[in-house]
This record gives C-alpha cells, sequence and structure tokens, in this order.
C-alpha cells in the first residue's frame, strides 16, 4: 500500500498535529501516555487506541485530498513485477502511479514532496526518486527525503492504518469501520494495481470508494 495526501495548507496540519500532542501531553487522562507519545509520535500501530481515537476525530476536519495505490503481494501482477525487477524497481512503479496524476494536473503549481525514509534494497529511496523525477523536469517540482518528524506523514500513516484494517477483515472492529467513513470523503482516489480497478467517488456505484467495494476488488 503506497498513500499520499495533496493539501495546500501542510502548515495548518502541522500546527493542528502539534496542538493535538500538547493537549494530549498536558492531560491527566493520558499520563501513563505521555512518555511514549513524546518518543514515538504519532504512529497508528505504536500508539494505544485512546490516543488513535483523539487522532482519528481530528482527521476528518483537516484540509487534504487522499490518494493510493494498493497491490496485492500474492497476485500475478506483482510476482511478474519482482520477477523482472527488484523491490525497489516495485516502489518506483507504484509511485508512478500514484502520483503521475497529481503531478500533471497541478503543473502551473509549485509542487513540493514530502517522503519518508524508507530502507529499500538494491537502490536507495533517493537513487529511486531522482528516477522518477527526471521525467518531469518540466515541472516546478522540489523533495525531500524526511523522517517522522514531519507531522503531515502522521495524515498518512493513520489512513493506511484503516486500510490494513479493511483488507483484514478479522482486524476489522466497529470503531475503525466508523473511522474509514468519517473519511472517505477525503480520499480522492484508490488504485489496485494488481486488477487495474481505479475507485473514485466519481465512479459508478460499484467503483465508488466505500469499505464493501474496496473489498470485493482487493
Amino acid at each position: 500500500m503506497h498513500g499520499c495526501i495533496q493539501t495546500d495548507s501542510p502548515n495548518v496540519i502541522s500546527d493542528s498535529i502539534k496542538k493535538l500532542r500538547q493537549n494530549i501531553t498536558e492531560s491527566l487522562y493520558f499520563e501513563d501516555l505521555r512518555e511514549s507519545l513524546l518518543k514515538k509520535g504519532f504512529h497508528a500501530t505504536a500508539n494505544s487506541m485512546d490516543l488513535r481515537a483523539e487522532f482519528y476525530k481530528m482527521l476528518p476536519l483537516l484540509n487534504y485530498r487522499a490518494y493510493f495505490a494498493v497491490t496485492r503481494k500474492d497476485s500475478l501482477f506483482f510476482k511478474k513485477a519482482m520477477k523482472d525487477g527488484d523491490e525497489s524497481d516495485f516502489f518506483e512503479i507504484s509511485l508512478k502511479k500514484l502520483l503521475h496524476d497529481r503531478i500533471i494536473s497541478n503543473k502551473e503549481a509549485k509542487n513540493i514532496f514530502f517522503f519518508e525514509t524508507i530502507q529499500l534494497s538494491k537502490r536507495s529511496l533517493k537513487t529511486v526518486l531522482e528516477s522518477f523525477f527526471k521525467d518531469y523536469q518540466a515541472y516546478d517540482i522540489e523533495y525531500k527525503i524526511v523522517g517522522k518528524e514531519e507531522e503531515n506523514l502522521a495524515v498518512v500513516d493513520y489512513l493506511n492504518f484503516i486500510f490494513d484494517h479493511i483488507f483484514t477483515p478479522d482486524k476489522m472492529y466497529p470503531t475503525m469501520e466508523g473511522n474509514f467513513k468519517r473519511v472517505s470523503a477525503k480520499i480522492g482516489i484508490v488504485k489496485m494495481l494488481h486488477n487495474n480497478v481505479y475507485l473514485s467517488r466519481n465512479k459508478p456505484s460499484n467503483l465508488q470508494i466505500t469499505s464493501k467495494n474496496l473489498i470485493d476488488n482487493y
């Protein structure tokens, strides 16, 4: 799963997350979780359910549009891609499916990308990004590789966590279904690369972004 958010107000998102962190660390209710939050930040798999609930309350209120590229690792599409290439090659394929339309639809804008640092086999993330962006030299693009200290990354992380639960039904619980419903209007497109299915709000009902359609097309 490869996700991103697009926003014209990243500083507002950062400030909102910083304010939430401050409120939590100053709250007696979260006293036992304060040290963990300060050390790990907002990272869905590392946070307790109470912390997740606070972040998910805020998530629908922020200004962003989210996009995802999803691939089943047990699919013929993925196995063939890995046979002909390696992990870093597939990362670049997925990146192109995720970002190409975002770039060309905003060709007059200044596009600033933040990528969370990740370890890839064969090629480094820096090398993959250099290869990817060479096709977009005509556009006004700037990109940076950052760590989890970049607050905006937490939005993608928490959205990914929702999708992980949707695609793993035995993990699914009612509050996560509710979280998805509350943020679904923020999701622009979900591309299922392994079967070439694109879900969006502008498609027929069977291809709109609902939890049922995600599961049915996964």
